[in-house]
């Protein structure tokens, strides 16, 4: 089905455009959705650019004057209200999110979500927070981008891969599982990730998301070190979900404990989220599956707002198409093995 969408989608946005939101927002009626991104930039950033599309600033600010003009904003605390207590929606409303905890979210970001008015949360992995570690993706990016711009580099690592014909396919095939990988192919083309987290500080510092939650953003966890949990047993899905939410709760003191899946939440059991439940561990969770309803009421699906080269109209409208179109077949609830 993934497959399916990933084809859909696009095919959809090219006629997004004539097709009006609010005719879309009643015939799905999605009144609250939950759109997200990672960094917004107007600068290269070479550790994400080869993974998925970063908005500048004036696509940016787009965005969110479209999603104003249709939803009206709200922040973390009211969304809880209206998903755990049932608190009925006076007009459509959005909840905006980023994941991965990125500087990008303090220095270009929350300047403008406090110019316009906007509230949002930000997902923080708990071993990236003060640029301790660096997400294993991220240096496949790096490597990637060096690849392109040192093509001798790319000999270096013919004699270790040897049997590897796309580099860029393989680097990005890496998973956690073997991740190690990456350290070695970037020792061997001379990248010093350290000196890369040292240097550029990707990540928000302590510091940075102190003053943030004073100016009233707010935070949830997204893992230790952001594995794909359908490649992890539910025992390490569990310790990532407590380490790090805990992580967050202890450090910055927040009343509330949140959680979004890092990747997706496809496969994740129904007795993962039981285990939640019962343990206290997050009142809430994210995936990023587009509008869906989920069989765990307390699991929201949030729309990927980095759709290459594609408006927030044309991303919307193209995922509310997609849902309607799916509705006389039953097919827009996610269900969980047991």
């Amino acid at each position: 089905m993934a497959g399916f969408k990933s084809f859909f989608i696009p095919k959809l946005s090219k006629v997004a455009d004539l097709i009006p939101t609010p005719m879309l927002q009643k015939m799905s009626g999605q009144k609250l959705i939950a759109p997200f991104y990672h960094a917004i930039s107007d600068d290269e950033l070479p550790h994400i650019s080869h993974l998925y599309n970063v908005k500048g600033t004036k696509a940016f600010e787009a965005d969110l004057d479209f999603l104003l003009k249709y939803y009206s904003p709200i922040d973390y605390t009211e969304f809880r209200e209206v998903v755990l207590h049932k608190k009925k929606l006076q007009k459509p409303s959005f909840l905006l999110s980023f994941d991965d905890g990125l500087k990008e979210f303090h220095n270009v970001i929350a300047p403008i979500l406090f110019r316009k008015g906007i509230p949002a949360i930000c997902f923080l992995n708990s071993g990236f927070v003060d640029n301790k570690d660096l997400f294993y993706r991220y240096k496949a990016s790096l490597i990637i981008d060096k690849l392109n711009r040192e093509p001798k580099s790319t000999q270096l690592i013919q004699k270790y891969l040897n049997d590897v014909q796309n580099f860029k396919e393989y680097l990005l095939s890496i998973n956690y599982q073997n991740k190690d990988i990456l350290n070695n192919i970037g020792n061997l083309i001379g990248i010093d990730f350290s000196e890369f987290l040292n240097a550029q500080k990707p990540y928000l510092s302590t510091q940075q998301i102190s003053t943030l939650i004073n100016q009233g953003f707010y935070f949830g966890a997204h893992s230790i070190d952001h594995p794909l949990f359908e490649h992890i047993s539910e025992t390490e899905q569990l310790r990532q979900i407590t380490e790090s939410t805990r992580f967050i709760l202890e450090k910055f003191g927040l009343p509330f404990s949140t959680f979004s899946f890092p990747f997706t939440d496809f496969k994740v059991r129904k007795s993962f989220f039981e285990e939640v439940k019962k343990r206290n561990i997050a009142e809430l969770t994210f995936g990023c599956a587009g509008p869906k309803n989920d069989v765990i009421a307390t699991n929201f699906q949030r729309i990927p707002f980095e759709v290459e080269n594609k408006t927030a109209k044309q991303i919307l409208n193209s995922e509310l198409n997609y849902y309607i179109l799916k509705m006389p077949l039953g097919k827009n609830t996610l269900y969980r093995h047991d």
